[in-house]
């Protein structure tokens, strides 16, 4: 029987987090992919990597538009489960930051972490950083609220979709306690009844759940063409994610927003959606399985609660050896409380990527001008020959052009709000933005363009 690693708890107070609700611990309900599934996966992967067009798509920003369809039985906005606009807001931010290797806690990594790993397995240096580390990875995929309905209206709040259930006759969700029986009211009866189209949204259902259920996510992974017997393939019904409505959302972002302590940091969703991008937990949901990915050590079993310290469980594993460096407890796809996780790695982000390419219900997302942001281009370096630096900048960006060749400089977040507005300048002060993505829109005479930059 595989043994459940809980680690030594300490007080989330230390870490300045308002408890709002009982203790939370992550779990995850999605289905185990097949053999079948994995080995055409495999498949695709290899092509990516050896495919030229592919490898020139692999540098293009996909964003994804979602819609959270927030399930109430008509509390008040803001009250649980009927959660507030800026609480999910946060939980946008979140996703790109972890998905572009910014995330919370991101500069934590340990100054030699999995150093041994990469010598010993001989990993390329698209997967190691300046330092000789497994490197935390940008996925190169970002997230937006969607803007518009199915029908093209515009949504009064970007983003959400609220829904009583009582207003549609359909059971309460807390009334189901075990995993099957929560799976088939999803898959058979809310999703059926409320899911917006699936090659133009991430569908994300966000709920109250029995105290009983143990999972606080579950989601379907990319369907793949030619197999749509597989086990665990999802259809144009079921396709999207599941998520405790307690998980959503930053409490560090957003702190007046209702959590579920410790899962406190939106990264139960990260690790959801990293389930819908093709990722598997990072022990191979076995002792010392595989991940299919060669940058994450194995591990006998997942990781719960608060790591001890790096490295942690030497020599868990022994074919491979994890043996000095241990097991990648901060990966999204463990389940340390939320604090301790935050990075993907490029084998990771290769996975994923291969996903947006070739599901045919991942490659057309973010085609269909559904967000608001200048995300929605598919490259936002639009002219070669401009260019910014730092990148990522603590305090100013510079552009290398001349003042005299730029009429304005503009920064906006990633909901396509206009934060700093400069004439005539080639660099803009960015000292008071918060740390995040963001974008620098350029104008030149009757030209625009746009560029993604890293505020740390």
């Amino acid at each position: 029987m595989m043994k459940n690693k809980i680690l030594t708890t300490i007080s989330l107070l230390l870490f300045g987090i308002t408890i709002y609700a009982q203790q939370e611990n992550q779990s995850c309900g999605t289905s185990v992919p097949s053999e079948m599934w994995e080995n055409e996966f495999q498949k695709l992967i290899s092509e990516y990597k050896t495919n030229p067009k592919s490898q020139k798509q692999s540098s293009t920003v996909y964003t994804i538009p979602i819609i959270f369809h927030v399930i109430h039985s008509g509390q008040p906005i803001g009250n649980f489960p009927n959660i507030s606009q800026g609480q999910i807001n946060s939980q946008i931010t979140v996703l790109n930051q972890d998905f572009s290797g910014n995330g919370f806690n991101s500069s934590n990594y340990p100054s030699n972490a999995f150093v041994n790993w990469v010598i010993t397995q001989s990993l390329p240096s698209a997967n190691t950083d300046s330092n000789g580390r497994v490197k935390i990875a940008d996925v190169g995929i970002q997230f937006c609220l969607a803007t518009k309905d199915t029908n093209g209206n515009l949504l009064p709040e970007p983003g959400i979709n609220r829904i009583n259930y009582l207003s549609l006759n359909l059971p309460n969700p807390s009334s189901y306690s075990t995993q099957a029986t929560m799976k088939s009211y999803l898959d058979n009866i809310l999703k059926p009844q409320t899911i917006w189209d699936v090659t133009k949204y991430l569908n994300v259902w966000i709920t109250d759940k029995n105290s009983a259920l143990n999972y606080t996510g579950v989601s379907s992974v990319p369907p793949l063409s030619g197999l749509l017997g597989v086990p665990n393939n999802s259809t144009d019904t079921t396709d999207g994610i599941w998520c405790f409505a307690k998980v959503i959302g930053s409490n560090n972002l957003f702190p007046t927003g209702i959590y579920g302590s410790p899962l406190v940091e939106g990264r139960t969703l990260t690790h959801e959606v990293g389930h819908y991008l093709g990722l598997r937990h990072i022990w191979g949901d076995g002792s010392c399985a595989t991940d299919y990915c060669d940058d994450t050590p194995p591990a006998a079993s997942e990781n719960t609660g608060v790591p001890s310290s790096y490295p942690l469980n030497v020599g868990s594993c022994s074919s491979p050896s994890n043996s000095p460096d241990g097991e990648m407890f901060m990966n999204f796809m463990d389940y340390p409380h939320d604090p301790y996780k935050y990075m993907f790695t490029a084998d990771q982000a290769t996975r994923m990527q291969t996903a947006m390419l070739n599901s045919p219900y991942r490659n057309q997302l973010g085609t269909h001008g559904l967000c608001s942001a200048p995300l929605g281009l598919n490259n936002l370096n639009l002219n070669d020959n401009i260019s910014i630096y730092p990148n990522p900048a603590k305090t100013e960006l510079n552009i290398n052009v001349s003042q005299n060749d730029i009429n304005e400089l503009s920064i906006s977040n990633l909901f396509g709000q206009v934060l700093i507005i400069s004439q005539n300048q080639n660099r803009i002060d960015i000292s008071n933005l918060t740390n995040g993505i963001y974008i620098l829109a350029i104008t030149q005479g009757q030209n625009k363009y746009t560029k993604k930059f890293i505020k740390e």
